[in-house]
């Protein structure tokens, strides 16, 4: 064993302790829960085959999310360049299934059920889904973001910043057409 290269054993207990995290991670990402137990399956697959290129099992949790991610985008690569999916007569579709409770906090989030909020965070373009979950629920910093998207900083700030305001817009149109209305001081 050179030095620099994290034992075998030490990489499975750490990776393995993020299982459940990266798993739910997945399920808010693709919104299918089958699909999410292949993503999850296929990116611990490419970790365990290629845990000699972590440097530090410090970073083992972002570096995860950054397999997580790539499957992510190869699988929407993927569904794009197919033929579309075609259910027949009996098939079911399991993409309207919910994902896992998230924990969001506001005043208007109490009177907005999670499954409101949910389908808000899933109507976004996936690239500001992608990074809102990371920041917000997942409780990446931007740096992390950018390391696991590949993309600057600055870029992850700004689609943060736009999800932010889409899912604010959203749900407050969606409060407002229940008769919720925000309280004035």
């Amino acid at each position: 064993m050179s030095s620099g290269t994290i034992p075998y054993e030490e990489f499975a207990e750490v990776a393995l302790s993020y299982f459940n995290q990266v798993h739910n991670a997945a399920q808010r990402l693709c919104r299918n829960p089958a699909d999410a137990d292949d993503l999850v399956q296929e990116s611990y697959r490419l970790a365990f085959q290629h845990y000699r290129e972590l440097r530090s099992l410090a970073h083992c949790r972002a570096w995860l999310y950054r397999i997580l991610h790539r499957q992510v985008v190869t699988q929407h690569r993927r569904q794009r360049s197919g033929p579309p999916l075609v259910l027949i007569d009996g098939g079911r579709d399991d993409s309207g299934e919910a994902a896992p409770p998230a924990i969001f906090d506001g005043d208007l989030l109490e009177y907005i059920s999670l499954q409101e909020v949910r389908a808000a965070i899933e109507a976004l373009p996936s690239d500001l889904r992608i990074a809102v979950t990371l920041c917000d629920i997942e409780g990446f910093t931007y740096a992390e973001i950018a390391d696991i998207t590949g993309c600057p900083v600055g870029t992850v700030r700004s689609r943060i910043a736009r999800a932010r305001a889409k899912l604010m817009t959203k749900l407050q149109t969606h409060a407002e057409d229940c008769g919720i209305r925000r309280k004035t001081a």
